[in-house]
């Protein structure tokens, strides 16, 4: 056991399962003489309806009742579900309510994707005059409807550094705001924030939380369990896992998801019964595949930031890149690291000698990807940067892909 290294005892015991893996942040506990199992990844704030674990709940909460998978209605109408919208389809409400038990929220609603569902929300909750304050970077679309959309709909919106909590401290004392948005670790440059500190600080100053949580899923982090009003994910990413489906849900107080609710019926836009079939199926994996996305994330972000052609990696898990890792809570950080290139010409040309790794956009299923980035220093985007989803390909697979791609952009 002494001579192997790392990377292969990880690889070794991620074969062997959850009872012997060893993940970044955990450490097996010994009580009376045995060895307990300690080594989940699972945020420790979750709290089961059934006392059953997180794997066994979310593969059977919330399924029609005397079904163990429930079946696509695509009736409108189905007996029994006569109330409209989203929990009016059983298929969809499947979904919905697992999300629900996984975030320990009050109520959910499903949109089309996660951008549609971000819109309903914010669409549905504000009105002119009012004030968003968000972290410095978010998801592309994200940032278009902050910069651009908001602003036009009389709404103001500041973004800030929320790395350091002072700054969102500062704001907030300076102008109160009605909401903060932000993301754990967040896309695409992969800052990690203090998400308890941010919570606690918005909610002293009166403003109201929503987390889009679609990097890091319930498995790793459940906000609401810290006191967000309202988390966010796109479910056709890490929950669905497959990338054959798309969908947005948004859960949180029965008061504020009323609201969305209610408005997705002048804006449109539910969630097909089809998509919450397959993602509710999805996400019956969720525990094991969040595992195996983070071990084989690590391994391949260890390889790349000892590599003489790589400036800096940045990955949840790293100590050279998040500031949190041993104070915070978070035990695993799933597949998406970056790359900071130390020449233009890797950054511009190795995706394109990737022979397995897709040079594309997407993220969360089985399938790694790698997608070059412009610099934007307002949004902490550097210069000659990719973000790089981790599939769930054997992680030796994927270091080799990068092993032979950068060798030929020398």
């Amino acid at each position: 056991m002494d001579d192997l290294s790392r990377r292969d005892l990880m690889k070794a015991t991620a074969l062997m399962g959850a009872t012997a893996a060893v993940t970044p942040g955990a450490v097996a506990a010994v009580k009376d003489g045995e060895v307990e199992n300690d080594l989940s990844m699972l945020d420790e704030n979750f709290e089961s309806e059934s006392g059953n674990h997180f794997g066994s709940q979310v593969i059977h909460h919330g399924e029609q009742k005397g079904y163990q998978v429930t079946p696509i209605s695509q009736d409108k109408a189905s007996p029994g579900y006569q109330r409209p919208g989203n929990l009016g389809n059983p298929t969809v409400s499947a979904l919905l309510r697992k999300m629900m038990e996984m975030e320990g929220t009050e109520e959910a609603a499903g949109g089309p994707c996660g951008m549609g569902i971000i819109s309903q929300t914010y669409m549905a909750l504000l009105k002119p005059g009012d004030r968003i304050v968000a972290h410095r970077c978010n998801y592309d679309w994200v940032m278009t409807t902050f910069r651009d959309y908001l602003p036009s709909w009389g709404v103001e919106v500041e973004l800030v550094d929320m790395t350091d909590p002072d700054n969102l401290l500062k704001s907030l004392t300076n102008k109160p705001a009605q909401y903060v948005h932000f993301e754990p670790y967040v896309n695409p440059n992969m800052d990690v924030l203090d998400t308890p500190s941010l919570i606690e600080i918005a909610k002293k100053t009166g403003a109201k939380v929503v987390i889009d949580n679609t990097w890091l899923s319930p498995y790793l982090l459940q906000p609401a369990r810290m006191g967000a009003d309202l988390v966010i994910h796109s479910v056709t990413k890490y929950v669905g896992g497959h990338g054959n489906a798309m969908g947005g849900v948004v859960s949180g107080s029965s008061d504020l998801v009323r609201i969305i609710v209610n408005a997705q019926n002048w804006l449109g836009g539910l969630m097909r019964p089809m998509d919450a079939f397959l993602i509710t199926q999805g996400v019956k994996t969720l525990p094991m595949r969040m595992k195996q996305h983070s071990q084989s994330a690590q391994l391949v972000a260890e390889f790349l930031d000892s590599h003489p052609l790589v400036e800096r990696v940045r990955y949840g898990s790293l100590a050279s890149w998040n500031p949190y890792l041993k104070t915070g809570s978070v035990k695993g950080y799933g597949g998406m690291l970056g790359v900071e290139w130390k020449t233009d010409k890797l950054h511009k040309n190795v995706g394109r000698k990737m022979k397995m790794i897709l040079n594309a956009t997407s993220l969360g299923d089985p399938v790694s990807r790698i997608t070059p980035r412009e610099e934007e220093k307002d949004r902490g985007i550097p210069k000659r940067f990719s973000r790089v989803s981790i599939g769930l390909e054997e992680p030796d697979d994927i270091i080799d892909d990068f092993k032979q791609a950068i060798e030929k952009c020398r």
